[in-house]
């Protein structure tokens, strides 16, 4: 048996922790029974749920717990190798990790927002290859093209301005090392290019392009925020008050423009599209816009499939957690206080 997110196993920490609140509580309890009254003057005078019981329920919601963390980790078991032949196309999804995504003209901020767009637009990509690249000052594969999409989603969810690559926003530098992983592919080939800057870094974007063309390319650019910039916000910002932004040495905000003329020239010479986004409408439509052109089929490909056994464990766990809550009427309280009293 294998875990998809089995990182969330961590969280079965918090089945001794149900224990340790268990014992705490009961001890609390004893000592307010013992300032209020006498053992056996408070038998008589209030119900008492016996510890043996509560240890009972408690070991039952505990099992309930570990079951349900269990079940978010996606157990997966009964693989199975089978052979189909799926029509898709090969995608480099090239994302810009330069700073200036921190911006906070989309919600949360532009980096946040693009990777919850790209994440959506990868579920509806049954069939395609897909691969990533990040890039600031360089350029580097994060994810080359696979099928496994749980996988890239995996990697874009980690994406984030703090990469190994140095400052600035190289676009050539991210086309090249996208061209160079789509190069060998026998399907249709397309790179989504997501920035929001001009290219100060590397190899000039349009000679970078040509190569491209050369391989058959097509380049969907989309420029994310305006010609004239937002002003760069501080990556250390106070718990408490208004956004921190940076700052030049003469006191003005620093601004990032985005270059549109030459994403522009970029999708017109590959064949593609370029995209504007400025709000968070704009960002919602984009994927829809986007069409797949140009399928092949790939030959008999060789995909793993699992079961998926998450549902197995909720339903154990629900029956756990009904029976912590029958077992609450086996013994009830009233009997027992029936039985410690004088006749």
């Amino acid at each position: 048996m294998s875990f998809y997110n089995g990182t969330l196993l961590a969280l079965l920490i918090l089945v001794p922790l149900v224990f340790l609140a268990t014992w705490w509580h009961m001890q609390s309890r004893e000592k307010a029974k013992r300032k209020f009254a006498s053992p056996d003057l408070f038998a008589r005078i209030a119900n008492s749920e016996p510890a043996s019981r509560i240890r009972t329920r408690t070991i039952l919601i505990a099992i309930a717990l570990a079951l349900i963390i269990v079940a978010f980790a996606r157990p997966q078991g009964g693989e199975l190798v089978v052979e189909e032949d799926v029509e898709g196309i090969d995608i480099i999804l090239a994302i810009d990790v330069s700073r200036s995504m921190l911006a906070r003209d989309l919600v949360p901020d532009r980096l946040t927002a693009i990777k919850n767009t790209v994440n959506s637009f990868i579920e509806s990509s049954y069939g395609d290859r897909i691969g990533i690249v990040a890039f600031a000052g360089d350029a580097v594969t994060v994810c080359p093209l696979t099928t496994d999409h749980g996988t890239v989603q995996m990697i874009v969810d980690r994406l984030s301005t703090e990469e190994q690559v140095r400052p600035g926003t190289g676009i050539g530098n991210a086309i090249l090392v996208g061209v160079n992983r789509l190069k060998n592919s026998e399907a249709g080939r397309v790179m989504i290019l997501l920035t929001d800057g001009e290219s100060n870094k590397g190899v000039e974007p349009l000679d970078a392009v040509e190569q491209a063309k050369a391989e058959g390319v097509r380049i969907y650019t989309v420029g994310i925020g305006t010609r004239e910039g937002t002003p760069l916000p501080e990556l250390e910002q106070p718990y408490f008050g208004p956004t921190q932004y940076r700052q030049d040495e003469e006191g003005e905000f620093i601004s990032v423009g985005l270059d549109i003329d030459t994403l522009e020239a970029i999708a017109d010479e590959t064949g593609g599209r370029f995209f504007q986004i400025t709000n968070q409408r704009d960002l919602q439509t984009l994927y829809s816009s986007i069409t797949h052109e140009g399928e092949v089929q790939f030959q008999q490909r060789k995909i793993v499939r699992r079961d998926e056994l998450a549902p197995y464990f909720l339903f154990i766990a629900c029956l756990f957690l009904i029976m912590e809550a029958f077992y609450t009427y086996i013994t009830p309280s009233e009997v027992r206080r029936a039985k410690t009293r004088p006749a």
